[in-house]
């Protein structure tokens, strides 16, 4: 419990800085771009438990998932005025790469591909876990950093619901809990855990992005009493005009609901890896907390489904 405890007090004290603090952006991208080459590691490590991938495959997964990582960070810089302040896009520059992100997701399929003739012991079920690697990892802490990057208040949105989604399902699940949700992949988790979790969650997210300029003006700016969504880069005037303050409440709820469960997916979805794979942790970078994907899981599923909600919303309105 003393390393727990010791190991979340350094957490908290790197990672908060970098987060929140815009003239360290490029160090929490670095973080970012590390914590993702380690996520893809710990997946690798966590397939060869059964299976060695054969040769430098590994190493070839690792960086193509560090080059997705890279290309979507890119892609979304080039539709806005911040290219150049991205580590990716000086990365890709460095390496005098200029392939978006579409192209380079084919690009990495062949070369995935092609592993399947230069190595006899390679098949088509290791081409499924590299994808598992690179769309978990790769995807995942992309779609993170262009949260963070988009805004800060919905990187700390994301982990407002993440965090008391699953700090409450804990606390009225032992208290409370009587019917197991999934025994087969995670045994302590139940019904009314989750519900609680979720129903909390979804509250405390949705006051705060509702009345988010009222309360956080002062610290995050002003915001002249709108809410999280008012001057969102995603998320056209018109569209917000129309909607008032009763559809915009309604649809704020609606996303913090469905982030949740997203959130809650993604903790299952790693439960469910490690119980295959035997393993009660990913890593141990982590004292006590165990690897990265056990304490991002459920960030890197909820980034990935608001980037997708945001991008959707993009495109509404005229």
């Amino acid at each position: 419990m003393k390393t727990r405890f010791l190991t979340s007090i350094v957490i908290v004290a790197i990672f908060i800085p970098l987060l929140i603090v815009n003239e360290m952006f490029y160090g929490f991208q670095i973080l970012m771009i590390g914590l993702s080459m380690m996520a893809s590691y710990e997946m690798i490590s966590m397939y060869e438990t059964k299976k060695k991938f054969p040769g430098v495959s590994k190493y070839v997964i690792m960086a193509c998932s560090t080059l997705v990582y890279l290309s979507a960070i890119a892609e979304w810089a080039k539709t806005g005025a911040q290219q150049s302040a991205t580590i990716s896009y000086q990365v890709l520059k460095l390496l005098n790469i200029n392939i978006g992100f579409l192209p380079m997701m084919i690009l990495v399929v062949l070369i995935l591909l092609s592993l399947l003739v230069i190595y006899d012991d390679f098949d088509g079920i290791d081409i499924g876990k590299a994808l598992t690697v690179i769309c978990y990892s790769g995807l995942g802490f992309a779609s993170l950093s262009i949260l963070r990057a988009v805004g800060l208040r919905f990187v700390l949105y994301m982990f407002t619901i993440t965090i008391l989604s699953d700090v409450f399902a804990y606390i009225f699940g032992s208290m409370f809990g009587r019917h197991k949700m999934c025994p087969h992949i995670s045994p302590k988790k139940t019904w009314e855990g989750a519900v609680a979790g979720t129903l909390i969650a979804v509250i405390v997210a949705t006051i705060l992005a509702f009345f988010y300029g009222s309360l956080f003006a002062q610290v995050f700016g002003p915001d002249k009493a709108q809410t999280l969504f008012h001057d969102a880069p995603f998320l056209r005037k018109s569209v917000v005009e129309r909607l008032g303050n009763g559809g915009m409440f309604f649809l704020i709820l609606i996303i913090s609901f469905l982030t949740s469960i997203v959130g809650t997916v993604g903790d299952l979805v790693a439960s469910k890896l490690k119980r295959t794979y035997g393993l009660k942790d990913y890593g141990y970078i982590f004292p006590g907390h165990g690897g990265v994907l056990d304490r991002l899981d459920s960030a890197l599923l909820a980034s990935v489904f608001l980037l997708s909600i945001f991008s959707i919303m993009s495109q509404i309105g005229v």
